[in-house]
């Protein structure tokens, strides 16, 4: 009889990284030989969800974790900055810009610490943080794991949540993070937790689903938008530091393209309260007139293929990052480049150097980039057959 990998994440809600961690791990380990011949495996959010549409997978809620996990299976937090997160925040993603300032309202007249318990009630959590499982929460045999996580919110936590968050952990059976500081902070916290540091599952996104694939996925207008009139950059950008650089971000990416002839086409990644960036976009794309594009994103793989298609990608979202990297493109604007051994080539530029930097970057070999991209999958990847062959030990 086939035992459950019950993944959970935050794939209950429009995020384009968040969508794309339980589609990444399920193909990746299924195909390691022998994996799918003992595990089946299904997905979990805070609530359930159906975002197919979108081309994300179905996912089952928080109370239905509880109740289908069985002796045997293995609980899977699947990614995401989620080490360091609260039922009230992750609340507020889930809902619409006015439900969500409401929400907003009653926890300044209520309190945080009684906002934070109602958000627990509302999703019918049994742990103080929402991706904090301990394997004592199920009965029988569970074992809980941990890959492509992040935390670096935790060094801002009191002394007392950041013990409890360690403690929990300590009984995970495999905790893998993608970025030095997360594990610094967890080995600080406890010296004795086993800690691995990989690059984010993402970076796998060209081996399961290469370019051919997304173009296939990917809808008409999109496919069009991208072939149509020569090659590109992709710009994209987190509502608040847009809004507080608006004007010198349209002077740099007028710069940009006229300087590198390249098109500029504006890529929408996130969908949810205070993360939204498609409004932020529509707002500069009508600003810029007829230099700028947005792009009519339809599903996550509309993101992908464009920005695999791009030759350039200038933006603030970090799988944005990873998947022009990892498919070849010159990657700016995000500090993880750091733990990827590129900060050298790549370092995070501010506002008023965007175009100068992506220039000098475009002069880059693209066999560099190739090669590093390799190594980053290849790291992944062993990642991946380490947790598979942790996930078939017990």
């Amino acid at each position: 009889m086939k035992r459950q990998l019950r993944l959970l994440c935050s794939c209950d809600r429009y995020n384009y990284g968040d969508l794309l961690f339980p589609l990444i791990t399920r193909r990746a380990l299924l195909e390691i030989p022998g994996f799918a011949d003992q595990f089946g495996c299904d997905q979990y959010g805070m609530r359930r969800s159906d975002l197919q549409a979108f081309g994300a997978l179905p996912s089952k809620g928080m109370r239905d974790i509880y109740k289908e996990t069985e002796d045997g299976d293995v609980v899977l937090l699947a990614g995401g900055e989620n080490l360091a997160q609260t039922w009230f925040l992750m609340h507020q993603t889930l809902l619409g810009e006015d439900s969500a300032r409401k929400l907003s309202f009653f926890k300044d007249r209520l309190g945080p610490s009684l906002a934070e318990r109602l958000s627990r009630w509302r999703f019918g959590g049994r742990q103080p943080y929402p991706y904090i499982l301990s394997p004592d929460q199920f009965g029988g045999r569970v074992r809980v794991m941990y890959n492509s996580m992040g935390g670096w919110p935790l060094r801002h936590y009191s002394p007392e949540a950041q013990k409890a968050i360690v403690d929990v952990l300590a009984k995970a059976a495999f905790i893998s993070v993608r970025e030095v500081e997360s594990a610094s902070i967890l080995r600080e916290l406890k010296l004795t937790l086993s800690v691995d540091v990989s690059p984010d599952c993402v970076f796998l996104l060209p081996d399961l689903f290469p370019k051919e694939d997304l173009a296939q996925r990917a809808s008409p207008k999109v496919k069009e938008l991208v072939g149509d009139g020569g090659e590109f950059l992709c710009f994209q950008c987190h509502p608040r530091y847009g809004d507080a650089h608006r004007e010198e971000l349209k002077r740099q990416l007028v710069a940009l393209a006229t300087q590198s002839g390249l098109r500029i086409l504006l890529i929408p990644i996130g969908r949810i309260y205070s993360f939204n960036d498609a409004l932020f976009l529509e707002s500069l794309g009508a600003e810029l007139g007829s230099s700028a594009r947005i792009v009519p994103v339809a599903s996550i793989y509309d993101v992908a293929y464009t920005l695999a298609s791009a030759q350039l990608f200038c933006g603030t979202s970090l799988h944005g990052v990873i998947t022009a990297l990892t498919f070849g493109d010159d990657p700016k604007l995000d500090n993880n480049v750091k733990g990827w051994g590129l900060s050298q080539h790549f370092p995070q530029a501010p506002v008023s150097e965007i175009a100068e930097h992506a220039l000098r970057s475009m002069g880059w070999e693209n066999q560099f980039l190739r090669e590093h991209a390799t190594r980053l999958r290849n790291a992944a990847q062993a990642n991946m057959q380490r947790l598979a062959e942790c996930i078939l030990s017990g």
